[in-house]
């Protein structure tokens, strides 16, 4: 069966129309493609800083040192530096930890101890005294 002349005109007419569709298509995934690669960096084009931000890492209890203080839990990191505080009388090891972790004023702190503000910052200079002896020693 032959196509006639009217037959031929419509699918000529018909694939072109095909062709320019999908030629406007790819162009527009072209396009696309430009401006994504404009707007992302490939991870391997990171730099350490930003990789490292990006992470995740995970958090286990068995990783810190776990001092309660005034019915806070104080979570120490560093092994060393938790052996230092552990070898510390509880009161003076209280009142680091009240001062730097809980930022508690001495004479707050003098309050819960139930001594003068004074002795709270002699016992928190000897106890980091200690401590630096301590640390030193290791």
């Amino acid at each position: 069966m032959k196509l006639s002349d009217f037959q031929k005109t419509v699918q000529c007419r018909f694939e072109s129309c095909l062709k320019k569709v999908v030629q406007h298509v790819v162009k527009d995934y072209q396009k696309k493609l430009k401006r994504r690669q404009k707007e992302e960096t490939l991870f391997c084009e990171l730099s350490e800083i930003v990789v490292e931000n990006l992470a995740v890492w995970d958090d286990y209890d068995t990783d810190y040192t776990i001092f309660n203080v005034c019915g806070s839990d104080i979570r120490i990191c560093d092994d060393e530096l938790a052996k230092a505080l552990k070898h510390l009388s509880e009161r003076n090891r209280e009142n680091l930890l009240m001062y730097y972790f809980l930022e508690m004023s001495d004479t707050e702190i003098a309050k819960r101890q139930n001594i003068s503000r004074s002795g709270v910052f002699q016992n928190r200079h000897n106890s980091l005294e200690l401590m630096k002896k301590i640390l030193k020693e290791k």
